[in-house]
């Protein structure tokens, strides 16, 4: 029998026995308020496991004050974030690359969100996909690839503003921050993959330069990867991206395929962490900012996630009617690819892995 499936089973009958088993043993002792003591006990287990949100006042210095605050909008003032370059803005200039967040700093944009991966040989580089093949003309695995063959790729290769960008290179997470600290531009640093060595990374890069407690704050759709850093470091200030079905989409069974059980497996964890990210997962890792697909951002999404002291900021919005209805309307912050309004890139659009193009 697959291992896998194995596996699956085994874990499913010790949470049958854990559960029924431990309900049966209270009433027994004459305990029979059992819902109650097992609702307590989560309570009191993510009570004391969980990381305090930063100081608001923190969040503050690197987001400026929040939107729904403010009595009126007034163009005039940089006293709230309105926009968010992702990738550096990757449809007007190659993606995560020094020259797109030179780009942004000459559209007015101070705030840049990237992507760090990891190499074969441990160097941590601003690059988003797994692989390079959507953006250079080799297809090389980011992390079964050594640094030195990596950084001699050009990506502006395939990018439609090839002609103005005629080579750009990937970049260090170091080289990345040192420009950004340099040009006063503030960071979203999206630990894009499960990769437990980029939490020693994100750990490091704050020691040495403690400008980022104020300058940037880190993301990822991993719950847990948040958690592992805020738990060593509560000063980071940080954020959670998500969108319907986000495990799935981050895993590579969405585009290399895989047995039926892993796919449903992976159904039902989407399932329950769109459950628990309102009830538990927020306060257990005390993130300040949720990254909410637009698609499933609303007035009440914005409310209640008020409430609970988190900010929502859209992605990934291009379209210019979409851009004023999170700021007019919702009045909230946005991830764009783009300044220009309604403009699309083709190195986005081809038909590649639906993970490339979101997570």
């Amino acid at each position: 029998m697959d291992q896998t499936l194995i596996k699956l089973l085994g874990h499913s009958f010790h949470l049958i026995i854990l559960y029924y088993g431990t309900l049966r043993l209270l009433s027994e002792l004459g305990f029979p308020a059992t819902g109650l003591l097992f609702a307590l006990g989560i309570l009191a287990i993510v009570y004391y496991f969980r990381v305090p949100a930063p100081n608001p006042k923190d969040v503050e210095a690197i987001l400026g004050k929040d939107m729904t605050d403010l009595p009126t909008i007034d163009k005039k003032t940089p006293e709230y974030l309105e926009v968010v370059a992702h990738r550096g803005a990757g449809i007007d200039a190659p993606e995560n690359t020094l020259a797109a967040f030179k780009n942004c700093k000459e559209n007015n944009c101070n705030y840049i969100e990237f992507d760090v991966s990891m190499t074969a040989d441990n160097v941590p580089v601003v690059f988003h996909d797994r692989t390079t093949g959507r953006l250079a003309d080799q297809n090389l695995e980011i992390n079964k690839t050594n640094w030195a063959t990596l950084k001699k790729l050009n990506l502006s290769i395939k990018h439609p503003k090839r002609e103005r960008f005629p080579r750009t290179t990937i970049s260090t997470l170091e080289e990345t921050v040192t420009h950004l600290l340099a040009t006063g531009q503030k960071m979203f640093i999206d630990v894009k993959h499960k990769d437990p060595r980029l939490i020693k990374v994100i750990l490091d890069i704050y020691e040495k330069y403690p400008q980022l407690y104020t300058n940037a704050l880190v993301t990822s759709f991993f719950a847990t990867i948040i958690y592992r850093i805020r738990r060593r470091n509560p000063k980071i200030v940080a954020a959670v991206a998500w969108s319907p079905e986000v495990i799935y989409y981050a895993s590579k069974v969405a585009y290399e395929g895989g047995p039926w059980y892993s796919k449903l497996y992976l159904r039902l964890a989407d399932i329950i962490h769109e459950w628990l990210l309102p009830r538990f997962t927020y306060f257990l890792v005390g993130f300040s900012v949720l990254l909410l697909h637009k698609y499933s951002v609303n007035v009440k999404s914005v409310y209640d996630w008020k409430q609970r002291g988190v900010r929502v900021i859209a992605w990934t919005v291009n379209h210019a009617t979409d851009k004023r209805y999170c700021v007019e309307a919702l009045m909230i912050p946005y991830l764009t690819d783009t300044f220009e309004e309604n403009a699309s890139n083709p190195a986005l659009d081809a038909d590649v892995p639906k993970e490339y193009l979101t997570y």
